[in-house]
Order: structure tokens, then sequence, then C-alpha cells
């Protein structure tokens, strides 16, 4: 739980930066923000990293919650700032004689059982979700390859990961098939039906950080724009009036994801016809900037800062200043300077 939650921190920062990096790519095409998400996605599952000297990680994140700091007898916060050590080392509880439980193993203990029941919760809710869609649909007829028609619906959508099937509304005309049909194949080919899902349990792993669901939310709506301009790219311009009109005609109807991550719909019609009306061939130049700015982005959140080499005076300064803040009356202080030699 705690290896957990120094990962969620750490993200945490990681989506700020990439929310104002997506800022700076506002006239990029989008295929640049949504792969800045992966970083976040790295983050997120990733308990390892690398060093790195371009690393835009602060140098405090590199430890927030020591693993032993439940089963310190005295919880010390470990960090690269002393004043701050001594600021969060005070608000901790203090020791009891007598106690023979420390309360911060309490709360974390706690922490780690709302943890728990949190996860299973969304993902017992999804499983649930995704079985009962997949009972919905076997009534679907197909038309070909992997491409189903069924009644019942208002917006097309994918379902499955090994075997993705795209469903459509009973009734859309010829034009609205082909540039509908042409979004989800495109879709399938990035692999995205297996991304979200991903994602999302991503979330369902970070659930009680607000940030990691805003991350998810943003990432879905670059992955439709993203996805809205390839298929611009792929059938020519001229069709931006047409494609819009085709979302346009499908907007009435509403999301059929039911919390499942296993089948996505597109949402946000608005600002998917906005930016397919707006969307032009980027200039070379702009593309060349764009993918040295998320190469370099990219390479500096996904790597840890290198751990400054102290001198022994520097050391020495610190060890005496992380003792005295922690300096306590009775055997604490002898068990601390026990602790800090080991």
């Amino acid at each position: 739980f705690l290896q957990v939650l120094n990962m969620s921190i750490t993200a945490s920062y990681v989506i700020l930066v990439v929310i104002v990096a997506r800022l700076l790519f506002k006239k990029a095409p989008k295929v640049f923000s949504y792969a800045l998400w992966f970083v976040v996605l790295f983050r997120l599952v990733s308990p390892f990293s690398f060093d790195s000297i371009f690393s835009l990680i602060p140098v405090s994140s590199r430890q927030t919650s020591p693993a032993d700091i439940m089963y310190s007898q005295t919880p010390i916060h470990t960090d690269s700032i002393i004043a701050m050590n001594q600021a969060v080392n005070n608000s901790l509880p203090a020791p009891e004689v007598a106690a023979s439980v420390n309360p911060v193993q309490i709360w974390v203990s706690l922490g780690a059982i709302l943890w728990v029941f949190g996860l299973l919760l969304l993902l017992v809710y999804s499983i649930y979700t995704a079985v009962k869609l997949y009972l919905k649909l076997k009534p679907a007829k197909p038309v070909y390859d992997n491409v189903y028609e069924i009644n019942g619906i208002k917006t097309p959508f994918i379902f499955g990961i090994i075997r993705p099937k795209i469903y459509l509304p009973i009734g859309l005309s010829e034009n609205e098939s082909v540039y509908i049909i042409k979004h989800e194949q495109t879709h399938i080919r990035r692999f995205d039906h297996i991304i979200k899902p991903f994602a999302f349990f991503a979330v369902c792993v970070h659930w009680f950080n607000p940030l990691v669901w805003v991350a998810f939310f943003l990432m879905s709506k670059d992955m439709e724009l993203s996805c809205d301009e390839s298929v611009i790219k792929q059938m020519g311009y001229e069709i931006k009036k047409d494609y819009s009109t085709s979302l346009l005609s499908l907007s009435t109807g509403r999301r059929i994801l039911g919390g499942s991550p296993l089948a996505f719909g597109e949402n946000n019609t608005r600002g998917r016809i906005i930016n397919i009306l707006n969307y032009k061939k980027p200039a070379f130049w702009v593309v060349i900037v764009a993918v040295i700015a998320v190469a370099a982005i990219s390479v500096g959140l996904m790597s840890n800062p290198q751990k400054k080499q102290l001198s022994i005076e520097d050391y020495a300064n610190q060890f005496i200043e992380e003792t005295i803040a922690t300096y306590d009356t009775d055997d604490n202080y002898f068990k601390i300077i026990d602790r800090k030699i080991t």
C-alpha cells in the first residue's frame, strides 16, 4: 500500500506537468498529447525507474513515505530537505513508552484495508457490467469481418480485447457507416481497445487519487481526438464536413460504457467536431518540434533525479540535524542513534 501511495504521489506531479504540456501542444496534432499520457501510465504501474540528470521529478519525491515507517518505534519521514524532515517528524505521533503497536501502523493498516476494498469493488463492478453487456450483445447480426449490427443501442462502440468487435446501431446511412467503421478500425489498429482497459485498471489501483481520474478522462479525450485526425489523414481532408455531420447525427445517443472498460463508445461530440473542422495538415517544423518536446518531457518525467553525493561533512551535519530534530529524553534517543548508525 505504501509503495502504491508513493507511486501515486509521484504520478500526481507527472499528471500536472502533462496537463500543462497539453496546453502548449494545443495547436499540434493530438497524437502528441495522447503520447504523453503513456508517461503517466508508466509512473502509475511501474515501481521502478532509472536515474537521469535530465529528470524533471523533484528530488524530494524520491521517497515520500518509507516502507518501514509503520514498523519504526519512532516513525521518521526521510527527505532530502532537512527542514521538511523536522516539520514532518514533529507532526508524527510521539511514541508511547508502554505501547506495543506503532500508531502509524494502525493508520497504514486501515488505509490498506480501505484501498483493497475500493480496488475490489471497482474490479467486481467492471467485470459485472462487462458480462452483462456481453449477454446483451449476443443477438447482434454480423455485417462483415468483425462489424456487427444490433438494435437497442444509440452509439457505435468496440467490445472485446483479444478479438474486438465493432457494434453499430441499426439504421446508419452508408456515409455514416463508412466514417464510423473507419474510426473504430483505427482504434483497433492502434491497440486503443487494449490500452484503455489497462489504463482503467491503473485507475482502479489508484482510485483514491482524484488526479488519476482526471488523467483518465483527459487521456480518453485525446485518444478520440487523435483517432479522428488519423481518419481524416487516411480518407482526405475533404471529408471533414461529412464526418462532422455523422458525429452530430449520433450525438443524441448515450454512451454504453456502463462502467465497463472493455467497451467504450464515442463522447465529447462538440469538442470532436470543433477539432475536426479546425484540423489542418501540420507544418513540418511543428511536427519536428513536437516530437523533440514529447521525447524530452517523456525522459524527464520517466526518470528519477540522481542521488546527491554527500561529503563526510555534509553527511555528519545532516545526521546531527536529524538526530536533534527527533531527540527524546527517554531511551528513544539511543534507539534513534542505533538505527541511524546501522
